[in-house]
């Protein structure tokens, strides 16, 4: 399957594992398509996607439609003769024009039917979930309805953050991808149907969503912080001033309150471990507590 003509669509760091992956196995990837460049920062400047960028520097055609619906994207992507097409992440809708044209495989993360959608890790955090995972999908029409072809589960740690598990679930999803590519013929043979008993959406994360008041729920609160970390980082106000949260814990004990900066909420105590006030540097919530709020 490695000499098969292969077409990859991703844009962030969740689809530059497998991206990598494939091609450091030798896997003929024959065009990557990414998210088209967008401004960023002050000054708007024109920033390629992370997959982009490494597609370019290892010679691979890169391609950034801003949509399928016209007849010359759909042509483009005929040109190719994929024999299979992998998306990880990618941010566009595949129309049924281009999923007739080769066998579409998904990396999900997610235990599939939970967390159909944009932002099922946070929203895996956000609920509270014990366990999250990747699901390789055969791509049909619907919103990640697909059939399945495996799936592995992770443990989600208390202590674990976006941007951690994210990484975790990232690099399962390379290894389960390129087995799935080893045997293609056999992997979609073995699809199963999805239940829909338990499907849910992960709505794409709003920045608003970020924010928190200190009277919250406590759980919640934490929940937050860890779902929102090391981007956009959740956020409150203290003393009329923006408090960027990155890491958080619940309080087990009074002995953890000692010179740790403590929030009591409705249900119970939590500390904040690292935090950002405005337009400063992160620092240790301990740090802070000394620095400003003795002042």
């Amino acid at each position: 399957m490695k000499n098969s003509r292969l077409v990859f669509m991703g844009s962030t760091e969740f689809s530059l594992a497998s991206l990598k992956k494939l091609y450091d196995d030798g896997f003929n990837i024959v065009a990557v398509y990414t998210r088209e460049p967008k401004p960023v920062g002050r000054h708007y400047k024109l920033t390629k996607t992370i997959v982009h960028e490494f597609a370019e520097s290892k010679n691979i055609p890169v391609f950034t439609p801003k949509t399928f619906r016209d007849e010359e994207q759909v042509q483009i992507f005929a040109d190719l003769k994929a024999d299979v097409a992998v998306v990880s992440a990618y941010g566009l809708i595949i129309p049924q024009t281009l999923l007739d044209m080769a066998p579409f495989i998904n990396i999900h993360g997610s235990l599939l039917p939970r967390w159909r959608g944009a932002a099922p890790i946070q929203r895996a955090i956000l609920a509270g979930d014990k366990e999250t995972g990747i699901s390789i999908m055969k791509m049909d029409d619907g919103l990640d309805t697909g059939d399945v072809i495996s799936m592995k589960s992770v443990k989600i740690d208390s202590e674990m953050n976006h941007g951690q598990l994210s990484e975790i679930l990232a690099q399962l999803g390379a290894e389960m991808i390129k087995e799935t590519l080893l045997n293609l013929e056999d992997s979609l043979k073995k699809a199963t149907k999805q239940l829909e008993n338990g499907a849910c959406y992960a709505h794409k994360i709003d920045k608003k969503e970020a924010r928190f008041d200190l009277s919250d729920n406590a759980v919640e609160i934490v929940r937050k912080v860890k779902a929102f970390a090391p981007i956009p980082g959740a956020w409150t106000e203290l003393n009329g001033k923006r408090l960027k949260v990155l890491d958080a814990s619940l309080v087990k004990d009074e002995e953890d309150c000692e010179d740790n900066l403590v929030f009591e909420s409705s249900d119970g105590k939590w500390i904040a471990k690292v935090v950002q006030p405005e337009g400063k540097k992160p620092m240790s919530g301990r740090d802070f507590r000394r620095g400003y709020l003795r002042k």
